[in-house]
């Protein structure tokens, strides 16, 4: 049962993260999971995306080298669409310039970012039964 609250957690921060990617960025698949705290966790980010029915921008996600995912509803072509829309330049070999355009939140956006992911894992834990105690503050 642990486990399973666990996992929900981590799609919860998972999706709070991808939710905060403003417009004109990217982050990796690597990148999202260590912010959603599970930093070897990259394909379990890829999986989330991939079984997401949810309107989050998952066009935002690319993988370690700034690729684009076959996986995404229309396939490279439509995650690269989704992305000149909102103003990033995708190359002829279908990879973006992680340089420029990856996401590095500022000190400000990763503490609001923090706060999601918090409150993120509360709701799930206690969604799925008793959790673990609240730390105390």
């Amino acid at each position: 049962m642990r486990a399973v609250c666990s996992r929900e957690g981590f799609r919860a921060r998972v999706r709070a993260v991808v939710a905060a990617i403003p417009r004109g960025k990217v982050l990796t698949y690597g990148d999202v999971a260590a912010l959603a705290g599970r930093p070897r966790s990259a394909r379990q980010v890829g999986w989330i995306a991939h079984a997401s029915t949810d309107n989050l921008p998952w066009h935002r996600v690319v993988n370690r080298f700034g690729g684009l995912a076959s996986g995404y509803t229309g396939g490279p072509a439509g995650q690269a669409r989704a992305l000149r829309q909102e103003g990033v330049r995708v190359h002829r070999d279908l990879t973006v310039d992680l340089i420029r355009y990856r996401w590095r939140p500022s000190g400000a956006e990763l503490a609001r970012l923090l706060g999601r992911l918090r409150a993120a894992g509360r709701r799930k834990s206690t969604a799925g039964g008793p959790g673990p105690p609240p730390s105390p503050r």
